[in-house]
């Protein structure tokens, strides 16, 4: 599939991709959901709030950029592993399904703080964790 998808300046919506396709680039999205199957590169958002991502399929790389509240739902064994790379973000949330369909489903937090420390000469840098 030599298709890509570029969803700009929508509000409040539901979008869903069925079917396999090569990248998906969200941009000044606000308050929706893009659920997809099969991405072959990249679904990238940038300048977007309050936003959720269902992968239903395989996706091999997720970037977030200059967005403020994304949730990125990784439904399947191939979707979840994916890249995640953020930049600029903050309030971002990674949520997989349980172990089975009783258990509930598990959401982590990508950290948004970091420590950074000179290690003999190098720069080492952590995610800040909170107690």
């Amino acid at each position: 599939p030599n298709q890509g998808l570029f969803i700009c300046k929508v509000k409040q919506s539901v979008i869903s991709v069925t079917g396999k396709i090569n990248t998906i680039v969200i941009d000044n999205v606000e308050g929706s959901g893009i659920i997809f199957d099969d991405v072959i590169s990249t679904v990238e958002v940038i300048n977007s709030k309050k936003v959720q991502l269902q992968a239903n399929g395989a996706v091999p790389a997720i970037s977030i950029d200059k967005t403020a509240g994304a949730t990125v739902f990784l439904q399947t064994h191939a979707s979840q592993s994916a890249s995640i790379v953020t930049s600029l973000s903050s309030e971002i949330n990674v949520t997989i399904p349980g172990k089975t369909d009783e258990d509930d489903a598990t959401e982590i937090a990508v950290p948004q703080q970091f420590i950074s420390k000179l290690v003999n000469g190098k720069l080492v840098t952590t995610p800040s964790e909170h107690v």
